[in-house]
C-alpha cells in the first residue's frame, strides 16, 4: 500500500467510526439487529487498506489548491495540510462504506467465506444462525448479508447527501456515485452469466467487464468525485477517468494474477477460487488460446469445479505460467501503465500529486496485497 493511503488511512477510519457509531442508536430503537449490523459493518470497514476513500481525498487535494481562494487556511489544505475539510472526509468515508457493501454482496454470490483475513459478513450470520438454531442456517447468513451491503448502500448515501457543499455541487456528486455503481451492477451480472455459461467470451467483453465492475468504481469514481468537490472541470474529471481506467484494469489484471499465484495471507481470500467459480478473467481466455489437445481439456474441466484442490489449482497455475499467459498479462499491465503515466503528466495538478499517482501506477504493477 502506498504511503499516502497508510498516512490517509486513519483520517478516514475516525469518520467511519463516527458516521456508523452515530447509527447504532437509530438502528437500535427499531429492534436488536441494528447495533449488531453496526459493529459488524465497522470493523469489516476497518479491516480495509481504504484507497478508496485515500483516492477521494487525493482527487480533492489535486485540484483545490486552483479552487481555494485567499484564505490561508484553505490554501495549506488544498496544498495538503494536516487535514481536509470535514466535508471532503465524510465523502471519503462514505466512498469506503460503498466498496464494503459491494463486497458484501460479491461474497455472497461467490459463496466466499474468508474476506480481509476474516470470516466474510455473510458467513458471520452463517454462524450466527447456526448458534440460534435456524432452520436453514445458510439462508440466513447470506438473506441476512444481502441486507446488510444493502443497508450499507443507504448509509452511504444518506452521509453524502448530507455533505456541506452547494446544492448543484452535491447533485453531481450523487448523480456520479449512483451512475458507476449501477454500471458495477450491470457488470456484475455479466461477471454471474459467464461463468455460468460455457460460452468462451471475447477479450473486449472481459476488459469492458473489468473496466464496469472494477476500475471505474475502484479508481475513476473516487478521483473524480474528489476533484468535483473540489471544484474541477468536467474536462479535468473526464481525465482523472480514464486514468482510472487504466489504473483500475492494471489492479484487475494483478488481482487476477495472485488469486493463482499468491498466498492467501497476501489476498485475504481463499488462493484458486477464481479456478474454482470458473471466471473468465484473461488468464483464463490466455490459456484457452495457447492450450492444445489433452492438456487444454484438462485444464478446462477444471475451471468451475467446485471441488477444486490445492493440488489441481496449482496445477493450473504452473500451466499459466509455463504457456507464456502469465507474461502476457504482465505486458499488458505494463503497456496500461504507460498509458496512465502519459495521462498523469497531462494533468493540470501540482508536481507532488503527480508523482504520488505515478508512485500508486508503479506500486500496482508490483503489488504483493
Amino acid at each position: 500500500m502506498h504511503e499516502y493511503f497508510a498516512h490517509k488511512k486513519p483520517l478516514i477510519a475516525r469518520e467511519l467510526r463516527s458516521l456508523l457509531e452515530s447509527r447504532a442508536g437509530p438502528l437500535g430503537r427499531i429492534n436488536l439487529w441494528g447495533p449488531d449490523l453496526v459493529s459488524r459493518f465497522l470493523s469489516f470497514c476497518l479491516k480495509g487498506k481504504m484507497i478508496r476513500g485515500g483516492l477521494l481525498l487525493l482527487g480533492w487535494e489535486m485540484h483545490a489548491h486552483r479552487h481555494a481562494g485567499t484564505s490561508p487556511r484553505r490554501r495549506r489544505e488544498a496544498a495538503g495540510g494536516r487535514a481536509a475539510p470535514r466535508h471532503v472526509v465524510q465523502a471519503a468515508a462514505a466512498i469506503e462504506i460503498l466498496h464494503s457493501s459491494l463486497l458484501i454482496h460479491d461474497d455472497i454470490m461467490d459463496n466466499d467465506r474468508l474476506r480481509r483475513g476474516d470470516r466474510t459478513i455473510f458467513a458471520q450470520y452463517e454462524q450466527a444462525g447456526r448458534r440460534a438454531h435456524a432452520a436453514d442456517p445458510t439462508s440466513f447468513g447470506r438473506s441476512m448479508g444481502t441486507c446488510a451491503g444493502d443497508a450499507g448502500y443507504f448509509l452511504a448515501c444518506e452521509s453524502l447527501a448530507r455533505l456541506g457543499i452547494d446544492a448543484e455541487r452535491k447533485a453531481s456528486l450523487l448523480t456520479l456515485v449512483s451512475r458507476e455503481l449501477t454500471y458495477v451492477a450491470v457488470a456484475q451480472m455479466q461477471d454471474l452469466a459467464f461463468a455460468a455459461s460455457h460460452r468462451v467470451p471475447s477479450r473486449d467483453e472481459v476488459l469492458a467487464l473489468y473496466l464496469y465492475k472494477t476500475a471505474r468504481y475502484s479508481f475513476s469514481l473516487p478521483l473524480m468525485a474528489g476533484a468535483l468537490i473540489a471544484g474541477a472541470t468536467a474536462a479535468d474529471q473526464r481525465r482523472l477517468g480514464e486514468l482510472g481506467e487504466r489504473l483500475g484494469v492494471i489492479f484487475q489484471v494483478r488481482d487476477d494474477e495472485m488469486g493463482i499465484f499468491g498466498t492467501e495471507r497476501q489476498t485475504g481470500k481463499p488462493v484458486g477460487s477464481d479456478i474454482r467459480e470458473g471466471k473468465k478473467t484473461l488468464l483464463y481466455l490466455e490459456l484457452l488460446r495457447r492450450a492444445r489437445g489433452p492438456q487444454r481439456r484438462t485444464l478446462m474441466a477444471l475451471f468451475g469445479k467446485p471441488d477444486l484442490t490445492m493440488a489441481e489449482s496449482r496445477k493450473v497455475g504452473e500451466a499459466i505460467e509455463k504457456i507464456g499467459a502469465r507474461a502476457t498479462m504482465k505486458e499488458l499491465a505494463e503497456g496500461l501503465a504507460e498509458e496512465a503515466r502519459r495521462i498523469i503528466s497531462s494533468l493540470p495538478i501540482p508536481a507532488e500529486h503527480a508523482r504520488i499517482l505515478n508512485e500508486i501506477c508503479d506500486g500496482s504493477l508490483r503489488r504483493k496485497r
